[in-house]
């Protein structure tokens, strides 16, 4: 770094203090498979996870608001969805196993989603 510029940077962070946004702790909530769920999506996040690539999508529902991750064909399944689309977004969703038509006996993780 060259000299002066750590009293530039100090000014700088100075000049934004108290302006750090806070982050609302939000509980993981499992939506379950194989049921029908309505929800407001608030908020979305695709990243290179443990597994694979993994979606986290903040949503609210009756019970208010929650995160919850999706894997697999889902991420893809929702990125398509909701590409161009504009947040909040109320959709109705399920979460399905699907028979795979390549390869018999196989299922995959399937997500249905409809904007309301």
């Amino acid at each position: 770094m060259a000299k002066g510029k750590g009293g530039e940077l100090k000014d700088f962070l100075s000049k934004h203090e108290g302006q750090a946004q806070e982050f609302e702790e939000l509980e993981t909530v499992n939506l379950e498979r194989d049921q029908l769920h309505t929800v407001t999506i608030h908020g979305h996040h695709t990243f290179d996870g443990k597994f694979g690539l993994a979606t986290v999508i903040t949503y609210e529902n009756e019970n208010g608001k929650a995160k919850t991750y999706l894997g697999g064909f889902e991420v893809t399944h929702f990125n398509s969805f909701i590409e161009g689309q504009e947040l909040p977004l109320k959709v109705k969703l399920a979460r399905v196993q699907q028979e795979s038509k390549s390869n018999d006996g196989r299922t995959y993780n399937r997500l249905v989603i409809e904007a309301l």
